[in-house]
């Protein structure tokens, strides 16, 4: 088993497979009784594998590496942000999502532009709201159900101004306000780098490359260490020849996106992500 390819989801792996690559000690630096407990609960993918002490040791790290690989899920994880704060997405272990519930479930973020203003301006009725409003209500809110608390994910800062200092100035104030996930949204690298300037060390999502501008996108996600996202409305083919491309320049962390169509569009949107599903289960 730890010799092939894992190509399934969490029910391929048997946590006697994890458990012969643990050191084995019992010795409860994890937190369980044993490392069999601690292997049960690393398939299940409730604690994380550096949770052990013995395997991070230096004459572990044959084991550690093959156990990484082991628990690697077929849809890479992504981490959004820094810190308490930050958001998992990806991280899939199964085709259907019932059968592993609640496993970094979808994000949720809300947006604002540069063109809001930080506080709206009463006497202007087309101001109604400011960004600093927005995020308050978006810091507020929450949700319960069955049992759990939801709660707003991720904050998309969108480039509508098509100006680098515009931009800027409006990721340092949010930043300054807020410590939650950003999105950093611009199909212009010179927009987005100036984003980067003052919120590259936060490692927001950088959305997106495209066919246009993916070489200048790459350069700075490596440069600031950020995940990135690949935009290809409705072509596939694009979307997954942009994703080698990239990933031979040395990214790893990506984030696919084929487009999200209303209305009329609605099925091919469906189709499409069900299709990016499937070539990673079947």
């Amino acid at each position: 088993m730890t010799e092939r390819e894992i190509k399934g989801g969490i029910k391929e792996l048997s946590p006697i497979d994890v458990y012969m690559l643990l050191p084995r000690t019992n010795c409860k630096e994890c937190g369980e009784e044993n490392c069999m407990a601690f292997a049960v609960k690393l398939v299940s993918r409730e604690v994380p594998l550096e949770k052990c002490p013995p395997i991070l040791k230096k004459e572990k790290a044959e084991a550690y590496k093959k156990l990484q690989e082991l628990l690697a899920p077929p849809v890479r994880e992504v981490v959004i942000g820094l810190g308490k704060r930050s958001l998992r997405i990806g991280g899939k272990l199964v085709m259907h999502r019932h059968e592993f519930t609640y496993h970094n479930p979808p994000p949720i973020a809300i947006d604002v532009t540069d063109e809001m203003p930080l506080h709206p301006n009463p006497e202007r009725k087309d101001e109604r709201e400011g960004i600093i409003d927005r995020i308050r209500k978006f810091e507020g809110f929450s949700y319960d159900y069955i049992g759990k608390r939801l709660n707003l994910d991720a904050i998309a800062l969108r480039s509508t101004s098509g100006n680098p200092e515009t931009f800027k100035s409006v990721v340092r104030a949010v930043t300054e306000f807020t410590d939650v996930p950003l999105i950093l949204c611009s199909l212009d690298p010179a927009i987005m780098d100036a984003g980067l300037s003052v919120a590259g060390d936060r490692r927001p999502l950088i959305y997106a490359a495209t066919k246009e501008n993916w070489k200048e996108m790459a350069e700075l996600a490596l440069k600031y260490s950020c995940p990135l996202s690949i935009l290809a409305p409705n072509d596939l083919s694009l979307l997954r020849s942009l994703a080698r491309t990239l990933i031979d320049y040395g990214l790893n962390d990506l984030v696919l996106d084929p487009g999200t169509f209303p209305e009329e569009g609605i099925a091919a949107t469906i189709n499409n992500f069900t299709m990016i599903r499937r070539c990673v289960f079947k």
